[in-house]
């Protein structure tokens, strides 16, 4: 009688281990695919809103107006934030006037100090910022990078949605020590029309 041989123990080891290993590189490459597809998703609505926006001024002579100063006081609310922000107007209609539906936020991305972020839009009828802010988890400077933007997302200082140009306490170094961790500029994306002379976006030293 012919004897039949199992696998050993070892061989079995090796074949959990190497389905752990294949698992484990397809789990990484799921991600990232994911991750690509949220990132071009929020880049496309950026450059959509900034389609329309660019629309309503070549039929109404100014960009969708939020305040008459872009910012007229610290702490003054001049921005508008999606019906799915955790902060601000939390209205579907974050760019006023345009009468177009508009992409919303997930609600569920963070970037600094695990908050979500979410789409933010402010302008004085001249100059605009449209961004996706503190929407990004992973630093980032290649993709709709400025040193310009919001306020903090974190609940206890957000009272208010302002525009910032390059600020401390949002560029990443508040204590003096520029953390890329802490910098809200670099992680968010952001479409602007402001030039130079209205925000010196210089980074800090380390950024």
């Amino acid at each position: 009688m012919k004897k039949t041989r199992g696998f050993t123990v070892v061989e079995l080891l090796i074949v959990v281990a190497t389905i752990a290993i294949l698992a484990g590189i397809v789990i990484v490459a799921y991600n990232g695919v994911q991750t690509r597809a949220k990132l071009g998703k929020i880049q496309a609505d950026l450059k959509t809103v900034q389609k329309m926006v660019e629309t309503y001024k070549t039929f109404n002579g100014t960009y969708p107006v939020t305040n008459a100063s872009l910012n007229p006081d610290w702490g003054t609310s001049t921005g508008r934030t999606d019906a799915k922000c955790s902060v601000g107007t939390k209205t579907s209609d974050w760019v006023p006037g345009l009468n177009a539906s508009l992409p919303q936020s997930d609600g569920t991305s963070t970037g600094v100090g695990g908050y979500p972020g979410c789409y933010i839009y402010v302008s004085d009828g001249t100059s605009y910022v449209i961004s996706a802010w503190n929407m990004l988890k992973d630093v980032q400077t290649s993709t709709m990078y400025r040193r310009l933007g919001l306020r903090e997302m974190d609940p206890s200082h957000t009272s208010g949605i302002f525009y910032i140009c390059n600020h401390t306490a949002v560029g990443g170094n508040p204590s003096g020590t520029y953390s890329a961790s802490l910098d809200y500029y670099k992680h968010s994306m952001t479409i602007s029309n402001i030039t130079s002379g209205l925000c010196n976006e210089t980074p800090p030293s380390g950024a």
